[in-house]
């Protein structure tokens, strides 16, 4: 099952990956600009998981412990910011800093680019990781949420450089590219895979319903952002392909 979930997850990013490479006007990337940002986002999985296995340990040692945190509401964003909003969205952007080390891209739509790649790899082995069973397939509905903010980060990065360069502010856009993913990201983890209906110990039916009510919005608004943010790249991509960068 989850090789079939990543496979899924393979075809439908590729596709759009495809598509926004032939958004960039006037330029065009060659096959290890395009392919390299993947690779590193296979990586940086990796380095997420090893992150929160640091993170946890360090809080054991000062005698903390998420399951202290009495609040569901709390514990929630709490275990959604430290396992999955701020360690996976670090992890991304670095290998995201990295690729632009190593490409030198021209213009803001090459770095929206590269963070979508490193976002495609992302999800590529976090799929065989949770694609476990078939009720993963659910999954799907949210396969470009890391491709979504990787974008975000690029394209925010990129900006950051290209006002820096202009002699226009830039500071705000380099705080964008990390807080909004990570914000995003936390939100999202802890009304889904923390919502505290999965747990229930001692959780009354109104408190049920509420919860599960409250992780379908955030399915179906994840949904429509991923959407969004896409489009807008099709929508954006003259403007940020013509914002060029210096090498």
């Amino acid at each position: 099952m989850e090789l079939i979930q990543m496979l899924l997850a393979a075809i439908i990013l590729g596709i759009i990956y495809k598509k926004m490479r032939k958004w960039e006007v006037g330029a065009s990337i060659g096959k290890k600009q395009a392919l390299l940002p993947i690779g590193l986002g296979v990586l940086s999985t990796i380095l997420a998981f090893a992150v929160t296995l640091a993170i946890g340990y360090g809080l054991t040692v000062e005698g903390y412990s998420l399951n202290d945190i009495q609040d569901p509401f709390l514990k929630a964003f709490v275990s959604a910011f430290l396992r999955a909003g701020l360690t996976e969205e670090f992890a991304k952007l670095l290998m995201i800093l990295w690729a632009i080390c190593m490409l030198k891209p021209k213009n803001v739509y090459e770095y929206a680019l590269i963070g979508g790649a490193t976002g495609f790899g992302f999800t590529l082995l976090e799929e065989m990781v949770y694609g476990e069973s078939i009720m993963t397939l659910f999954r799907l509905t949210d396969v470009a949420m890391h491709m979504s903010m990787g974008i975000i980060m690029g394209k925010y990065l990129g900006l950051g450089k290209y006002n820096r360069e202009n002699g226009l502010l830039y500071k705000s856009s380099y705080v964008i590219a990390l807080a909004v993913p990570v914000l995003i990201h936390t939100i999202y983890d802890a009304l889904t895979v923390y919502n505290p209906a999965i747990a229930a110990v001692g959780m009354d039916d109104e408190s049920m319903a509420f919860w599960i009510i409250m992780g379908l919005i955030v399915i179906l608004c994840a949904f429509v952002f991923q959407i969004v943010i896409i489009k807008g790249m099709k929508r954006e991509a003259p403007r940020l392909s013509e914002m060029l960068l210096t090498k």
